[in-house]
């Protein structure tokens, strides 16, 4: 069962590496899906370290710690390049600055209780600054059916995978092996949902991408044949 769940998660992992290149000529202007495309490239990678890497015990919490910052920082910059109002953009770019910093500080000098802290910022931030982003779609007169944006499954992906994730992360902050326990299933679970909402995300993007398309189209030959 385990293995079968292993290669689920896997298959969920690698869904968005590859519709990125399958929908790549009609996404490739899209900021917040590039950064989707890097944020999943590295997670794979980090899976590959933890799982099949033979120094994986003696670097495995490094690894984590460092995927913890570097997906703080593309859940970031996606928040800010999905949100408009100017205001909302600097907050984020500050505070994300702040978080940052702090983080990395205590990564070098106070390793010990770099997960538990790293994990509840990343989480309370991240999900503040989703706010912003829902608070600015419902406000927003052009905003008609949210769900069709693929600003807002990259955003559901981001928000479902850090609550969900959050008690694990923070019961195991002190364990060395946490890759190997028990609750690790939990945090399996939550990134096939992640990956599950990101590869929506990218076929929502190219549909209507295609829509617009087919849309000009429409427009030019009805200028074309008026009758």
């Amino acid at each position: 069962m385990k293995l079968l769940i292993r290669i689920i998660a896997l298959a969920a992992q690698a869904a968005p590496l590859i519709l990125f290149f399958v929908y790549y000529k009609k996404i490739n202007k899209l900021i917040e899906l590039k950064v989707i495309f890097f944020y999943a490239l590295l997670s794979l990678i980090s899976i590959f370290a933890l799982t099949f890497s033979s120094s994986a015990k003696t670097y495995g919490a490094s690894i984590l710690s460092i995927s913890a910052i570097l997906e703080f920082i593309f859940f970031a910059i996606i928040l800010i390049c999905s949100v408009q109002n100017k205001k909302y953009k600097n907050l984020i770019t500050i505070v994300s600055f702040l978080n940052l910093l702090f983080e990395l500080s205590i990564f070098f000098f106070h390793s010990n209780n770099f997960d538990f802290w790293a994990t509840l910022n990343n989480t309370i931030l991240i999900l503040i600054f989703s706010i912003f982003y829902f608070f600015e779609q419902v406000n927003s007169p052009e905003t008609l059916l949210i769900y069709q944006s693929y600003k807002f499954w990259i955003i559901v992906g981001c928000i479902v995978y850090l609550s969900g994730t959050l008690f694990v992360f923070l019961y195991t902050s002190n364990m060395e092996d946490k890759v190997h326990n028990i609750l690790w299933d939990i945090n399996i679970a939550f990134e096939i949902i992640k990956n599950i909402c990101f590869s929506i995300a990218f076929i929502v993007a190219q549909n209507n991408k295609q829509n617009i398309i087919t849309s000009d189209l429409d427009d030019t030959n009805m200028f074309e044949k008026p009758f």
